[in-house]
């Protein structure tokens, strides 16, 4: 029985851990994640109670197939609807991968139950981390995904983003539930598994777009930021490669500095995907909020980026430009289209990095 339960919160946990290390962006926070994980495990508990009365109302064949999918996916989704207006929900990745904790902490502990109230052994523990844990994960991270939509998205997109991700969520757990009904043994459940995988595919391809979506979002809004390099922008695009990029500035300046670019260039991510949220705001207050916190982060970049030091930041963005172009032609024309005449600092460097 232990290992039956440390199965069954071992793997949906594994899983769990490889969709938030797609968040390259790291625009996602843990603690929210966090409290999604523990929502899930109170909407189960809810969920449960609901149930029980429905049995007495409907028969268990519809309760399973319509009442308890429906009921299961809108108790799932309230912590979802809560966090999607804050400002640290920045794009529908955050949705998804909010989405995927929520349905994890609800499947961990429905497996919990059963083993603890039914009996059960490592099999079912088994079969079910790998199918229905994968299945409440995903059907709540296509809601994630469909609130991350209708906030961010205009026009029919917006008004048909809700329905449509809660409906194919509902229509994802009815026919998963159908499919647990029908007698086959061994096939059955090879089904019930196929659906889980296929749900964490869905999942992971909608992180992928929304990826996509958010390396635009950077190219415009970093293009338009004063004091970031065309070679940063670039390394801020394409985080996945960060550790092998940066890796001369650690042999040159020691392990404290690299980490001290590779969190500076992750502001710089963040900065960016809070500039072009701010600009997709549907109301002023929720605009007035990301400006605030653009603010804040423009700060704490140009506070790292003091404390990585001039003699660093030259070398770091000497490495990350490309090989066409004058670094320090482009940084003054920068700065100076941005804040008018100043002393040639950047001149004033490459006289003395020529000696």
């Amino acid at each position: 029985m232990l290992l039956a339960a440390f199965v069954g919160i071992a793997v949906p946990l594994l899983f769990l851990y490889l969709v938030r290390t797609l968040d390259l962006y790291a625009s996602g926070s843990f603690i929210v994640v966090i409290t999604c994980f523990v929502w899930g495990v109170a909407a189960f508990m809810a969920s449960y109670q609901l149930n029980t009365i429905a049995l007495g109302w409907v028969g268990f064949g519809m309760l399973t197939n319509l009442v308890a999918p429906v009921l299961e996916e809108l108790l799932k989704s309230l912590i979802l609807v809560y966090h999607v207006r804050r400002t640290y929900f920045t794009y529908f990745v955050d949705g998804a991968i909010y989405g995927f904790a929520v349905g994890t902490g609800f499947a961990i502990f429905e497996t919990l139950f059963y083993l603890t109230t039914y009996g059960g052994d490592l099999g079912l523990s088994l079969m079910r981390s790998f199918s229905t844990s994968l299945m409440h994960g995903s059907s709540s991270a296509l809601v994630g995904v469909a609130l991350g939509r209708f906030r961010f998205a205009r026009g029919m997109t917006r008004l048909i983003a809700l329905p449509l991700g809660w409906g194919i969520a509902i229509l994802l757990h009815v026919a998963f539930n159908r499919t647990l009904s029908q007698p086959g043994g061994f096939g059955i459940q090879i089904a019930a598994v196929l659906i889980g995988l296929a749900g964490v595919a869905v999942t992971v391809a909608f992180i992928f777009w929304g990826l996509r979506a958010e390396r635009m979002w950077l190219r415009e809004a970093l293009g338009m930021a004063v004091g970031v390099s065309a070679g940063e922008s670039a390394v801020v695009q394409e985080l996945s490669e960060l550790e092998l990029l940066l890796a001369p500035i650690g042999e040159r300046f020691g392990d404290q500095k690299q980490a001290q670019v590779e969190l500076f260039l992750r502001l710089q991510a963040r900065l960016g995907l809070k500039r072009k949220a701010a600009a997709l705001a549907t109301s002023e207050s929720a605009g007035a909020d990301f400006a605030a916190e653009v603010a804040t982060l423009r700060t704490q970049v140009d506070e790292l980026r003091r404390s990585v030091g001039v003699y660093c930041m030259v070398y770091v963005r000497s490495i990350l430009l490309p090989e066409s172009g004058s670094l320090w032609m482009q940084l003054e024309e920068r700065l100076s289209d941005a804040r008018g005449p100043a002393m040639n600092l950047w001149g004033t460097l490459e006289e003395r990095v020529e000696r």
